[in-house]
């Protein structure tokens, strides 16, 4: 496990605000967004701004605009639409494919905005459907951003002046009319960083395919979260942002994915998909499970549920995942009391499972008390191993397929 944290020490992501916009960034150093699947860099950034730094640290009171591609437009977004402006790129074409994308997100109340955009008469049914365009006054130049400006004036609509970079530009425009201004001269962009949730790819891959069956149930789909920790708190995360308005403790996965809807999962695995995050070798999939799969069989003799049991020792391989402490990632999020308990200060029924499957883990356990027979942990120890090897095996078929 030394590597992996090592590994994952550094993945840190990061993001650029400014006003009207969140931008792609790869590191911290970056300036301009440099990537080479627009689709992947658009999944990030909503993966990112919603998930791994949070929309209550990105922006805690006004919408996001997100670039979308094509291809995210057909998809239904992951943030709730009064925290997100569909900002549609440029190079989009306004077919009826995509004009039936726009009139169905603005049937789900989304925002849309068009970036970059430059007037034609064939993108008048999209500026219709618009509530923001924007215009770049160092690409238009004055001229051309006033005759775009004028264009405009008939349709209702919010124009944002782009690239603003000097006081008497920001003057120009505001006597022109424009209302909303973005540019170095009002704000250079922010960066902003979080830790990434790693998701291996072939347990994505697998949450994907189990969430694309039409004969899956949240039970099924909850048990393919469970095979893997980040997931399992990815999705506690998920259910824990204040964009989800029903506060109670979460007790399992299941119950996770039975609040937020099978659809929002499915959106969700679909995003990680395009991200492409792949930070978490398959290898630390077998350790945590046979972690997990070892609690869950000894759970019974200890007097706790396997399934509870089976959780306990998923999440106790966060820290190691994370390479930050155990507390800070177990306290926020909403599970039972007794599941924190029992991770830091090994409390109960499932803090006496966890140290069992620790202390032989690390050679120093004995039997005695209460504790499991030396026969039944070499028995579960072994059942362990096999079964994480097995699911490994069976993500690799579902990913396959």
């Amino acid at each position: 496990m030394e590597s992996l944290a090592k590994h994952l020490a550094e993945a840190t992501v990061y993001l650029g605000r400014q006003p009207y916009e969140l931008l792609y960034r790869r590191s911290a150093g970056d300036t301009t967004a440099r990537f080479q699947d627009a689709d992947q860099a658009s999944a990030e950034v909503m993966l990112k701004a919603f998930l791994e730094i949070g929309l209550h640290t990105v922006s805690p009171l006004q919408p996001v605009f997100i670039n979308h591609t094509r291809h995210l437009l057909a998809m239904d977004p992951i943030l709730p639409a009064d925290r997100c402006v569909i900002e549609v790129l440029e190079d989009v074409v306004a077919d009826p494919e995509t004009l039936a994308a726009l009139r169905r997100l603005k049937d789900l109340k989304y925002r849309i905005a068009l970036d970059d955009f430059v007037y034609a008469e064939e993108l008048i049914p999209m500026i219709e459907l618009a509530d923001y365009v924007k215009l770049d006054l160092l690409a238009l130049g004055a001229g051309r951003f006033q005759e775009q400006f004028d264009l405009l004036r008939r349709f209702d609509i919010a124009i944002i002046a782009e690239k603003i970079e000097s006081e008497a530009e920001f003057r120009w425009c505001r006597k022109l009319g424009c209302a909303l201004f973005q540019g170095y001269y009002l704000r250079r962009p922010e960066m902003l960083s979080g830790r990434r949730i790693p998701s291996n790819r072939l347990s994505v891959l697998s949450l994907l395919s189990e969430c694309a069956n039409l004969e899956s149930s949240a039970s099924m789909i909850a048990a393919t979260i469970e095979r893997d920790a980040p997931l399992t708190y990815g999705l506690l995360r998920l259910a824990n942002s204040a964009l989800h308005r029903r506060r109670s403790e979460i007790r399992s996965p299941a119950q996770a994915v039975m609040m937020l809807g099978m659809d929002f999962v499915s959106r969700w695995a679909t995003l990680l998909v395009l991200a492409g995050n792949d930070d978490c070798p398959a290898g630390y999939l077998e350790a945590a499970l046979q972690r997990a799969r070892i609690s869950e069989l000894i759970g019974a003799s200890l007097h706790c549920s396997a399934q509870e049991a089976y959780i306990t020792g998923l999440l106790s391989t966060l820290d190691s995942v994370f390479n930050e402490p155990l507390a800070s990632l177990v306290e926020p999020l909403p599970i039972d009391i007794r599941f924190k308990r029992a991770l830091l200060q090994r409390e109960g029924a499932l803090g006496a499972v966890l140290d069992c499957v620790l202390a032989y883990e690390s050679g120093e356990w004995t039997p005695g008390g209460q504790a499991p027979s030396a026969e039944h942990m070499q028995k579960a120890f072994w059942d362990a191993a096999d079964y994480a090897r097995q699911m490994i095996a069976q993500m690799s078929c579902a990913s396959v397929g």
